[in-house]
């Protein structure tokens, strides 16, 4: 016989410290399972054996009515002295794999916590079931975590692959909020993870069941995405992907652009450098946005659910703004809102790498900008370094192969800026040669590029209603066609304001950009625009 199969969505690890006051935990345990928990498992750290296996026996009665297998935590012969379906979890501290699997027998589920690449390569071949991989978020349920014991969700995704197709649960930190960037973000194109382990996200809840019912919601919404992003891969397979017609990808921008002038403005909120705040604001108005340059922490769930799309520029990043950003990228993603990531000099300092690392394992980024110093960072090449937060743009031996190698490891679209800009999914690379050079004389010019961006990306998002799976609502086209109108947006202007006659240098340019930006229309657009498929 082999083990029980086991559905890891929504893995519930029990506490009854954590279940609220006037709460029967028994009670609780059955509306968690009501509510879509798919696996239990019973952790009991500080009571004598003899009280962990009565609760034991009294909470595999009720796992046994919902037909939800359960398992004991690290305790094996509390394990050996239940019903022979009920498995074993257990820690890198405790028995070996290989020791447990031979005490328990082949029939009984057996997992293993694993924390690094080297552990998951052992729990492949050691005779696991599956490999619980965290912590992927700070936590309070476990003694004993430390910064520098949290992966990011980002590390996880190396592990899984590692774990070469061994079920992988996600633990740590994992709740309502942080549980469908995680998923997202721990996944990579050939592995992704089976589920998710919660505690104080249900135990803690008053509500169990809607509790359950959320999560189980988010993952399988994230699985339900995984499967189209399967069969998109075999149509692509078939020459029946995303489009690789450049002229119609600027026709949809162009069309794009005139719903935006048509409609209702779409609310933009803007984290970035103060001194290109005054800059941004205008460039967002100009195209037919709206601007709210709010970073704060408390007001971030309230504005999530109102604005169109996000930008994060860590320009003069501070712990405060850290926080918020944080935050209101987690929002955005709850909201399925776009999310641009400008990580302004990141190569410039440990704090600002911190930073942006923090950023990305807990939103899940729509469009990654910067120059070659800064996409070099993020992936970690030396080929280019960045001196500071204006550092120039400098040069790649291959352009093409980073945004591309990034926007697949990222999930992401990525843009190269520079005197010619380079922009992807990881499927296709356009190559934009619209812009001047007097874009790069005026302080916050870049920083504007990310909220013109944000822009078009809210105008894709917002008819796409129909993709109910993913964290944003657009289709892939529109996207990239929603980040493209803003970058041709913006270059195309810079050419235009530039070729005027009042215009004499940096200052004139100002503000004859922001006359061009306000004046741009589908055709002009389309009559300007210098891309090509590279």
């Amino acid at each position: 016989m082999a083990p029980p199969r086991a559905d890891y969505s929504v893995y519930l690890v029990t506490a009854r410290s954590q279940v609220p006051a006037g709460v029967d935990y028994l009670d609780a345990l059955r509306a968690a399972l009501k509510g879509g928990v798919t696996l239990v498992q019973i952790r009991e750290k500080d009571v004598e054996t003899d009280e962990f296996l009565d609760i034991a026996r009294k909470s595999l009665e009720v796992c046994d009515e919902f037909k939800v297998p359960m398992l004991i935590n690290d305790n094996l012969s509390v394990a050996l002295a239940l019903a022979p379906h009920v498995g074993l979890h257990i820690g890198q501290s405790d028995l070996p794999v290989s020791q447990a699997r031979a005490l328990l027998g082949p029939d009984r589920l057996l997992g293993i916590s694993v924390h690094s690449v080297e552990q998951a390569r052992d729990a492949r071949t050691s005779g696991a079931d599956y490999a619980g991989v965290g912590p992927i978020y700070g936590t309070q349920s476990k003694a004993g975590i430390v910064d520098d014991d949290v992966l990011g969700a980002r590390q996880a995704a190396q592990i899984i692959e590692a774990l070469d197709g061994l079920p992988a649960v996600l633990i740590g930190g994992l709740n309502q909020q942080t549980a469908a960037r995680a998923l997202f973000g721990a996944s990579s194109p050939t592995a992704a993870p089976a589920g998710i382990a919660v505690i104080s996200a249900i135990m803690a809840r008053k509500d169990t069941e809607v509790a359950a019912s959320e999560l189980a919601e988010q993952v399988a919404a994230f699985k339900a995405s995984r499967a189209e992003q399967s069969a998109e891969q075999l149509r692509a397979a078939f020459g029946a992907g995303s489009s690789t017609d450049v002229k119609a990808l600027v026709e949809r921008s162009a069309l794009l652009l005139s719903s935006l002038r048509n409609g209702s403005p779409p609310l933009i909120q803007t984290l970035t450098s103060h001194v290109s705040s005054t800059l941004s604001a205008n460039v967002t108005l100009a195209l037919g946005g709206s601007p709210i340059m709010s970073a704060q922490e408390a007001e971030a769930d309230d504005l999530g659910k109102v604005t169109g799309a996000v930008v994060l520029n860590i320009g003069t990043i501070g712990a405060e703004s850290r926080r918020g950003m944080k935050a209101v990228g987690s929002a955005a993603n709850r909201g399925r809102k776009p999310v641009v990531l400008d990580p302004v000099g990141v190569g410039a300092s440990a704090f600002r790498k911190a930073a942006v690392n923090e950023i990305m394992d807990h939103t899940q980024i729509t469009l990654l900008k910067g120059n070659a110093a800064e996409l070099s960072a993020i992936a970690g090449l030396s080929e280019v370094t960045s001196r500071g937060v204006d550092s120039g743009a400098g040069s790649l031996s291959d352009p093409i192969g980073l945004v591309s190698s990034l926007a697949r490891r990222e999930r992401c679209l990525v843009l190269l800026s520079g005197k010619t800009d380079y922009l992807s999914d990881g499927a296709r690379t356009l190559a934009c040669e619209n812009g001047h050079a007097l874009l790069g004389a005026i302080t916050g010019s870049g920083c504007a590029l990310g909220v013109a961006i944000a822009t078009g990306l809210a105008a894709a998002n917002s008819a796409g209603e129909a993709q109910k799976s993913t964290m944003v609502k657009a289709q892939p086209d529109d996207l990239i066609a929603g980040a493209l109108m803003g970058l041709l947006c913006m270059t195309i202007a810079s050419e235009l304001a530039a070729a005027r006659p009042e215009v004499r240098g940096p200052g004139t340019f100002i503000a004859a950009l922001l006359d061009a930006l306000a004046a741009m229309d589908a055709e002009t657009l389309v009559q300007h625009a210098k891309v090509r498929l590279v």
